[in-house]
């Protein structure tokens, strides 16, 4: 099937060949018969194959705890919407401030004792520089100068052991901290949970998922396209895509990824959509859609108005205007949709046919023709169209 963009313009048809014969009734009563006309125009015509495809989340979390504990309360359901950074789950935090105590108080022991280590440094330092100062004299003792200076290195490591004693403590009390501040679990982005996997009571290890989030603001659009299609498809190419509730909307190509399934013969490709177009259906992961994809590159065609069409006994008709005067010509048509139709023989670009009045028309009668004008919005006829075919 054929489908030729028309934005209003198949609709607002009648309402213009109405008012363009209401305009001619002089020149109907002069003998001419007022008909509306149209002009016979090229079309380029994509054609499509249509393609099951389905939405998929770009984000979806399985929301993990940063450390261990037991479940004191699970503020969430399955199904509710959360905002990031709102509360889901909260672990009991007895414990972990016992250890903050136990750590801030080990820290306090580890700096004072560092200050102890300073002043034994600084005690061993003096004695031992006056020692030195006695080199040479008779009141120098080559073993108390070396006792001394045994006395000033070990001082310098007590103080170094010291200093790490402190390092230690700084690290535990930062381990309890850190663990308080993420003993409250929140979403990491504004979304649906549609998983809850901590219930209150139960323990739950470090890394173990309490909930599933999904965003359902950043859905896309992932279809498995069979490798013979891929040459016609581009990033950045606009697909017709349809869901069974609502109307046509517009899916364009995000990526095409490299990426070939050995056994189906499949290339996955993503699509983003303004999916606000579906008005009457609830999004969810997982939705099934179908998307109209090209299986060729775009030829052009010659195309006609289907109001121009008059069936009789040996086929189609059309009737041609030239100079004043209607005379019906034999076509043969092809694919149609909307309200245009292929024309394969029989009619040129820019021929004149008649789309209003035709029904009583005689062969070689005169007649007063008026062109239909396009109302203001609505789409060139000669616009690209799509040719959906079903796959057999």
């Amino acid at each position: 099937m054929i489908r030729f963009p028309s934005h209003g313009f198949a609709a607002a048809l009648p309402l213009v060949a109405a008012l363009a014969l209401a305009a001619v009734p002089a020149q109907a009563q002069q003998g001419r018969a007022g008909v509306l006309v149209d002009r016979v125009v090229l079309s380029e015509v994509l054609e499509t194959t249509p393609v099951l495809a389905q939405v998929v989340a770009t984000v979806e979390s399985s929301v993990a705890t940063r450390t261990a504990g037991v479940v004191d309360t699970v503020s969430f359901r399955v199904g509710d919407r959360v905002e990031a950074g709102a509360e889901l789950v909260r672990l009991d935090v007895d414990l972990i401030l016992i250890r903050q105590r136990t750590a801030r108080a080990a820290l306090d022991a580890a700096q004072a004792g560092i200050e102890v280590a300073e002043a034994r440094v600084r005690l061993a330092t003096q004695a031992f520089r006056r020692q030195s100062q006695l080199r040479g004299s008779t009141a120098f003792s080559r073993g108390q100068f070396e006792d001394l200076e045994e006395q000033a290195a070990q001082a310098r490591a007590e103080l170094g052991l010291a200093q790490a004693e402190v390092g230690r403590a700084e690290a535990e009390l930062a381990s309890a901290e850190y663990d308080l501040r993420n003993a409250t679990i929140l979403a990491p982005f504004a979304g649906v949970v549609t998983e809850r996997l901590a219930q209150p009571g139960a323990y739950i290890a470090l890394g173990q998922a309490v909930a599933t989030l999904i965003d359902t603001a950043s859905l896309e659009i992932e279809v498995d396209l069979p490798v013979k299609l891929v040459p016609a498809i581009e990033e950045g190419m606009a697909l017709s895509a349809r869901a069974e509730e609502t109307d046509i909307f517009e899916a364009t190509v995000r990526s095409l990824l490299p990426v070939e399934d050995v056994s189906t013969r499949t290339r996955p490709v993503r699509l983003s959509a303004d999916f606000a177009q579906m008005r009457d259906v609830r999004l969810a992961a997982g939705k099934s859609l179908v998307l109209d994809v090209p299986i060729s590159r775009a030829r052009s065609v010659v195309t006609v108005s289907k109001d121009a069409l008059v069936q009789s006994r040996g086929g189609w008709s059309v009737f041609t205007v030239e100079d004043g005067i209607a005379n019906p010509r034999r076509i043969e048509i092809g694919m149609s949709s909307g309200s245009r139709v292929e024309v394969r023989s029989g009619l040129l670009p820019g021929d004149v046919v008649v789309v209003r009045g035709n029904e009583r028309l005689r062969p070689g009668q005169p007649v007063a023709p008026t062109m239909v004008e396009t109302p203001d919005g609505a789409s060139d006829p000669a616009e690209t169209a799509s040719v959906s075919r079903e796959q057999g």
